[in-house]
């Protein structure tokens, strides 16, 4: 073998595998991938998208080990309120919207979409973060409010 049909095969292999992957997340639906697979698989120096791995660093680095580790485990982050006790903010990793929790029970969801389209997930998670953080008040006036599901 040619060193150059060893690293199309290399490379065909590494597709094959991403293939795989993204099947995999597609017929199972399953938040294991999202909050799991994905952003490890966004850390490799293999993967094609560069804006994602360098927004999954920046995630991983702005958030404190416990935060990451929650985020990756249950698909959210969770961050307290400031303004009112007992509230907590339920971002989601992936699409959807930030949910409003008040000692424990949804109170209605929040809807905040950052104007550049295609924005790498981990940077839409740190921008609810760091809005909520920052300005509190303004991001509720900012959001659109939807009343809880009835499934809660």
């Amino acid at each position: 073998m040619t060193s150059a049909s060893v690293v199309l095969l290399f490379v065909t292999l590494i597709a094959m595998m991403v293939v795989v992957f993204r099947l995999s997340a597609l017929l199972t639906m399953s938040p294991y991938f999202r909050s799991r697979v994905w952003p490890w698989l966004r850390t490799r120096p293999w993967w094609p998208v560069p804006a994602e791995r360098t927004a999954e660093a920046l995630l991983r680095r702005l958030l404190s080990p416990i935060e990451y580790d929650a985020l990756s485990y249950s698909g959210y982050l969770e961050v307290p309120s400031r303004e009112y006790p007992g509230r907590v903010y339920r971002i989601p990793r992936g699409p959807g919207q930030v949910q409003v929790l008040e000692h424990g029970r949804v109170t209605e969801r929040l809807c905040v979409q950052p104007a550049a389209v295609g924005l790498p997930e981990a940077d839409v998670v740190l921008m609810h973060k760091l809005l909520i953080e920052a300005d509190e008040r303004r991001y509720l006036l900012t959001a659109n409010h939807f009343s809880r599901a009835i499934w809660y």
